[in-house]
């Protein structure tokens, strides 16, 4: 498992619009993809995601992994409407990290690959 590659940063938002126009004019970011629930942004080295907290519970750091079988059994499976999977596993303080597969189309559209 990829346990060091950080996908994306997750942030929770009450506004999307305003939270779009503040992070991309003060980092200069690209949008990569925007729905109702979240905006993906794409700065330099990394990526953020603005997530609107009426629909997100928790902001977490995204940890890519490879391959589906690479997911955590520890933690909580969530199939994204986009066909991602993601894996949320809470560390000892509460914070959580959310470990991420893409398909290869999806590598695509949310990375470099």
């Amino acid at each position: 498992m990829i346990k060091d590659l950080v996908d994306h940063i997750a942030i929770l938002v009450d506004d999307l619009e305003i939270a779009e126009e503040w992070y991309t004019e003060q980092l200069k970011a690209e949008i990569s993809y925007k729905d109702y629930k979240y905006v993906r942004l794409k700065v330099h080295n990394t990526n953020i995601a603005l997530i609107n907290r009426q629909y997100y519970d928790y902001a977490h750091i995204g940890i890519l992994v490879e391959n589906k079988e690479d997911l955590p059994e520890n933690g909580k499976i969530v199939h994204h409407r986009d066909g991602t999977i993601g894996c949320y596993v809470k560390d000892p303080f509460g914070n959580y990290l959310e470990y991420i597969w893409y398909s290869k189309d999806q590598k695509k559209i949310f990375t470099d690959d």
